[in-house]
């Protein structure tokens, strides 16, 4: 077995310990030709991931002064579709009573190939 096996693997088994099953709905912004935009909904199919708060605190100095915000993140199997915010794109889940909007996602390499995707999550209601 190839290392990039094995660690897909491990992370497989990570995220059966507390797996969470979501769905994703992704909204795509597309340019029109109208000089607008078209806004278009789609569903993507259940896929299972690891949500989990990280130790590590946020500090944000703004005019209201500091703020330290906990950081959520998600780990997902290196072929999920699942894709992270941009100004045409926006994945959100619903997970028990909370709503989450996927902010960012790095792809863990090994080998060259990804082994798994670690996402940063923001609940956003």
């Amino acid at each position: 077995m190839e290392l990039y096996e094995s660690i897909r693997q491990q992370q497989e088994d990570i995220i059966e310990q507390n797996k969470a099953s979501i769905i994703i709905t992704r909204t795509t912004r597309t340019p029109s030709t109208d000089g607008g935009y078209t806004i278009s909904t789609t569903t993507k199919a259940s896929q299972d991931v690891r949500i989990y708060a990280k130790n590590t605190r946020t500090l944000t100095v703004d005019d209201g002064g500091y703020h330290a915000s906990r950081i959520t993140k998600m780990i997902a199997k290196y072929d999920a579709d699942i894709i992270g915010e941009s100004a045409t794109n926006k994945d959100t889940f619903t997970y028990g009573a909370k709503t989450y909007v996927v902010r960012d996602i790095k792809d863990i390499y090994t080998q060259g190939y990804i082994v798994f995707k670690e996402c940063e999550i923001e609940e956003v209601s």
